[in-house]
C-alpha cells in the first residue's frame, strides 16, 4: 500500500531545513572576516580557488547520482537502501578513476588549476568520503527524517569552522591549516556514514547503475553550467572592469548566496512531497500548496529588497554600499530561479532531464556573451542584469518544457507570472526607495504588521496543525 504523505509535513520539514541551513551556514559567513584577516591575500585567494575546483570536481565525481534517490523512492521504495548503496559504489568507482587520471597528469593539472599537487590527495579523499555523507542525508530527506538531516549538516559545517579556526591560529602554514580544517571533518563524518549506507544496503544491484545514470547524467552539464552562471560574472568583472569592482559586486552576491540557501532549503522540503503527490496523482493538492509556497518566497524577496542597504552595511561596511545598486537585479534573478526549480521537479518526475541540461547550458552561454558585451560599457552593475536575463531564459525554457509534457496548469500561471511580474516592477521601485529611507522603513513595517495579522487570524488553524502533528508523532 502506498503511504500518503500529508502536505502539512512540507511546513514542518521546510521550517527545519530553512532554520538549520541558515543557522549553520551563518557560522561560515561569520568566520569569513576572521580568515580574511589571518590569511594573506595570496593564501585567501588560493583557498577560494581550491574550493571552486572542489565544487566542480564533486559534480564530476558524484555525477549527481545521490539526488536520484529522491526519484528512485517512487519506483523502488521497498529497496531504497540497496539502491542508495548501489549509487554510492558507482560514485566511488568514478572518483577512483578520476583520481588515477589526476595522478597520471598531476603536474599538468596542478598548473592548469593553480593548485599545489600535494592537496590532490586530501581533496580526493574528501570527494570519496563526502559521497557517503550526501547519500546518507538524501535517504533521510526521502523519508522526511529532517532532524537527522539538520543535525548532520550542522556537525559538518560547525566542525569544519571550529577545526579551521584552531589550525589557522596554531599552524605556521596557514593555507595548509585552512584546507585541512575545511575538509578533514567531512572526511571522518563521511567515512562513518559510508559504512552505515553499506550496512543498510548490504549488496550492489548493478541494474540500478543504468537507472541512476540515465536519470542523473543529463544533470551534470546543468550543474556545471549553473556553476558558470553563478561565478562567471565575478571572473569577467575582474578581467573587464577591475578587482575593486569585483569586491563590491561580491558583497552584493553574498546576499544572493544567502537567498540561494533559502531556495535550496525550501526545495528540499518541497521536492519529496511534490514527487509523492505526483505519484498519487494528487494534482489539486499540488496546485493548492504551490500558491502559499511561491507566495511566501516572493514576499521574502520583497522584504530583502527593501532591507538591502542595511544588509550590505552589516556584511561589508560603507565602502561596499554601492553594491546595493546591483542587488535588485540579482535578487529578482533569484525569484526566477525559485520559479523554474518548481518546473524542474515536474521534469524530474517524468525523467525528462535533457532539457534541464540544455536549458542551463544555453543560459550560461547567454550570460557569458552578455557579460562580455555589457560590462566594458556599463560597468559591474551590468553583470547583475545579465545574470537576471540568464535566469529568465531558464524559466521560459522550463515553462515551455512542462507545457509540452502536458503540465501547463500544474501550477497557477496567474500566481507564478503575477508574482514574477511584481518583483520585476520592484527593481526601479527599490532603487528609488534606497534614497528615501523613511518611506522604505514605513513600507517594511507595514509588510511585517500585515504578516503578523495574517498569522494571528490563522492561529486556530496553526494550533490544529501543531496538535495534529503532535498526535501523529506521539
Amino acid at each position: 500500500m502506498e503511504k500518503k504523505v500529508s502536505a502539512n509535513i512540507v511546513v514542518k520539514s521546510g521550517l527545519w531545513y530553512t532554520v538549520s541551513n541558515f543557522a549553520f551556514r551563518s557560522v561560515a559567513f561569520i568566520t569569513t572576516p576572521i580568515f580574511a584577516r589571518i590569511l594573506t591575500k595570496a593564501e585567501y585567494g588560493e583557498f577560494n580557488n581550491i574550493t571552486s575546483w572542489v565544487s566542480i570536481l564533486f559534480i564530476l565525481t558524484a555525477c549527481d547520482l545521490y539526488t536520484s534517490i529522491i526519484r528512485a523512492k517512487l519506483d523502488y521504495d521497498n529497496d531504497l537502501e540497496r539502491y542508495a548503496f548501489s549509487m554510492l559504489t558507482l560514485e566511488s568507482i568514478i572518483t577512483i578513476g578520476m583520481f588515477a587520471v589526476t595522478m597520471l597528469f598531476r603536474d599538468f593539472l596542478s598548473n592548469l588549476m593553480g593548485i599545489d599537487g600535494k592537496y590532490f590527495f586530501v581533496l580526493f579523499i574528501y570527494l570519496f568520503s563526502a559521497q557517503g555523507f550526501y547519500v546518507f542525508i538524501t535517504i533521510e530527506r526521502a523519508h522526511y527524517r529532517y532532524k537527522t538531516f539538520s543535525i548532520l549538516t550542522g556537525i559538518g559545517v560547525v566542525g569544519s569552522c571550529i577545526l579551521s579556526l584552531f589550525l589557522v591560529i596554531t599552524m605556521r602554514n596557514k593555507l595548509d591549516a585552512r584546507v585541512y580544517g575545511q575538509y578533514v571533518p567531512y572526511i571522518f563524518i563521511g567515512i562513518v556514514l559510508y559504512v552505515l549506507v553499506a550496512k543498510r544496503g548490504k549488496k550492489i544491484h548493478f541494474p540500478y547503475y543504468k537507472y541512476g545514470l540515465l536519470l542523473s547524467l543529463p544533470l551534470v552539464p546543468h550543474l556545471l553550467s549553473m556553476t558558470v552562471l553563478s561565478s562567471s560574472d565575478r571572473i569577467m568583472i575582474t578581467k573587464l572592469a577591475g578587482a575593486e569592482y569585483t569586491a563590491i559586486y561580491s558583497i552584493a552576491h553574498i546576499l544572493a548566496s544567502i537567498v540561494a540557501i533559502l531556495i535550496d532549503s525550501m526545495n528540499k522540503a518541497w521536492a519529496p512531497w511534490f514527487l509523492d503527490s505526483m505519484k498519487a496523482q494528487n494534482k489539486e493538492a499540488i496546485k493548492k500548496a504551490a500558491i502559499p509556497y511561491f507566495g511566501l518566497f516572493i514576499t521574502l524577496m520583497i522584504v530583502i529588497l527593501l532591507a538591502a542597504p542595511e544588509i550590505v552595511l552589516i556584511l561589508g561596511g560603507r565602502q561596499y554600499l554601492d553594491g546595493i545598486y546591483v542587488l535588485p537585479s540579482l535578487l529578482v534573478g533569484c525569484a526566477f530561479q525559485f520559479a523554474y526549480t518548481m518546473y524542474v521537479q515536474v521534469e524530474f518526475y517524468e525523467k525528462k532531464m535533457k532539457m534541464v541540461a540544455i536549458g542551463t547550458t544555453v543560459a550560461a552561454i547567454v550570460n557569458i556573451a552578455l557579460n562580455y558585451l555589457t560590462i566594458p560599457v556599463f560597468g559591474y552593475i551590468a553583470a547583475g542584469y545579465t545574470t537576471l536575463v540568464g535566469y529568465v531564459v531558464l524559466f521560459f525554457i522550463h515553462y515551455h518544457t512542462i507545457k509540452k509534457l502536458g503540465y501547463k496548469t500544474i501550477f497557477s500561471r496567474k500566481i507564478i507570472f503575477g508574482g514574477l511580474g511584481l518583483v520585476v516592477l520592484c527593481i526601479p521601485l527599490a532603487l528609488l526607495l534606497y534614497s528615501l529611507p523613511v518611506l522604505r522603513y514605513g513600507i517594511l513595517l507595514l509588510m511585517i504588521i500585515t504578516f503578523l495579522i495574517i498569522m494571528y487570524s490563522k492561529r486556530n488553524l496553526l494550533q490544529k496543525f501543531m496538535n495534529k502533528r503532535k498526535r501523529k508523532e506521539g
